[in-house]
């Protein structure tokens, strides 16, 4: 691990190791089985590429019923910042979805967990904002 570990000051991170390492190469040690210290980058990353929602951003009691978690690979193209939680899914103008956590994986590039309605297919682009996302399982 490169960089000493830090606290997060605040938010719903507050008191987990935050630092300026290698969050790539933390995340690959992780899924090595590493004990090793890691940042909340690497550890919200393979939470994301494994379907574990966090309470309160990837799930949403208010939603409709016919939403479900769904991992969502995002165009890492732009040069903007990933979509924040909250942001819309959108297909053809109708909103088909809600966007929550995000993260860069070493391996899969931009994801994110997502509420989206059933009856979209795995395969389907829809857009997130700005962002084109890739509807997986």
């Amino acid at each position: 691990m490169t960089g000493a570990p830090v606290p997060v000051p605040d938010g719903p991170d507050a008191g987990l190791p935050w630092h300026y390492g290698d969050p790539f190469g933390e995340q690959r040690r992780l899924e090595l089985g590493s004990n090793e210290p890691a940042g909340v980058w690497a550890r919200e990353a393979l939470r994301i590429a494994s379907l574990q929602p966090r309470a309160g951003l990837d799930d949403d009691p208010s939603v409709p019923s016919a939403w479900v978690l769904r991992l969502v690979h995002l165009d890492g193209s732009a040069d903007d910042p990933l979509p924040p939680v909250g942001t819309e899914l959108t297909l053809d103008g109708a909103v088909v979805g809600r966007l929550g956590t995000t993260a860069q994986h070493y391996e899969l590039g931009p994801i994110g967990l997502a509420l989206v309605d059933a009856s979209v297919p795995d395969g389907t682009t829809v857009q997130a904002g700005n962002t084109p996302a890739l509807v997986a399982s």
